[in-house]
């Protein structure tokens, strides 16, 4: 079964995790302290990490990625490195960009046991502190436990003198894909172009309509960065492009939100209703065919969904709106 049809609830939060480091909230609560590695006693506590040997360094990340050493999940979702911070000296506090306010803020850290600290309401796991770079693990809390789980995160920062004055490169260059990213993408792309329905992957670049008549138009909705949504965030945008379709002069009025497929050449295929259906299913499927195949691919110019510049097929949410005038 395909990915949008049964998005579990552990892929879900590690993707809502991974995208909600950035998303920082003064209404967050205070993250809960002496958390216990799963399967053993909370009491067991060790000395907390010192940050002492790289206070007052600028880091920008240049990698996040996956246990496997990929930065792209299997069905699309891509781990964008984003964090920018230096550690203040003697102040168990950080000075951290945040994406929401397009501006760098100064956060406080919580030490937990060994190499375990919050920062930025994210639980993080220490691997690797030197001037030059760092290395973190994301860590998954559920009640005060560390949680074991699978799809473990990575994320590898360089300094920003580092990366100027050692290695004599920029921050864009480093943070581009490696071959390891592009080889497995080509993978992806080759087999849900074979079977489109088993295979399709979300696009980081998504599906993009142009009407071709006035008396249709298209707009995609698009979350922001402050949308204060708890079950959706940025990435939804491409994960599963939502887009609004209204059509004048259309036959009668209908109104009709469907999921579809769109393959590597811009072609729409009908895939299933986003709205359960209890009464002439049959019908009224047969109906929503038809506005695919009659509206949408007469009076649109549909481009395919990207990864990485490959094109291939991908799924997307469209509501259409028939009015009769």
């Amino acid at each position: 079964m395909i990915f949008y049809r049964h998005f579990t609830v552990s892929v879900r939060l590690m993707l809502m995790l991974a995208t909600g480091l950035f998303c920082f909230s003064c209404t967050q609560k205070t993250p809960p302290k002496d958390l216990a590695v799963q399967g053993t006693s909370p009491e067991s506590k060790h000395e907390r990490i010192s940050f002492k040997p790289i206070e007052g360094i600028a880091y920008t990340e240049i990698r996040r990625e996956y246990e496997n050493g990929l930065g792209f999940h299997q069905q699309g979702y891509h781990l964008q490195p984003e964090w920018r911070v230096t550690f203040l000296p003697g102040k168990d506090s950080v000075r951290i960009f945040s994406l929401v306010l397009q501006r760098f803020i100064n956060d406080g850290i919580i030490f937990d046991h060994d190499s375990v600290v919050n920062v930025a309401h994210s639980w993080l796991k220490i691997k690797q502190l030197h001037p030059d770079s760092m290395k973190f693990q994301v860590l998954y809390v559920r009640n005060k436990h560390i949680m074991d789980t699978t799809g473990q995160i990575y994320m590898t920062l360089y300094s920003n003198n580092y990366i100027k004055n050692k290695l004599h490169t920029t921050v864009q260059e480093l943070q581009k894909p490696p071959r390891r990213d592009t080889l497995f993408i080509q993978k992806r792309v080759r087999e849900s172009i074979a079977d489109m329905k088993k295979h399709a992957f979300a696009a980081t670049e998504p599906v993009t309509f142009t009407s071709r008549v006035p008396q249709v138009t298209v707009s995609q909705k698009i979350l922001k960065k402050d949308d204060a949504l708890k079950d959706a965030t940025l990435a939804d945008n491409y994960l599963l492009p939502e887009f609004d379709i209204t059509i004048h002069k259309a036959y009668a009025d209908f109104y009709h939100s469907m999921q579809l497929f769109v393959d590597q050449n811009g072609k729409l295929h009908f895939d299933k209703p986003t709205i359960g259906i209890y009464d002439e299913v049959e019908h009224r499927i047969k109906i929503m065919k038809g506005v695919v195949d009659g509206y949408l691919t007469a009076y649109l110019s549909t481009t395919p969904g990207k990864t990485l510049g490959m094109a291939h097929p991908s799924i997307i949410k469209v509501n259409v709106k028939g009015i009769q005038d």
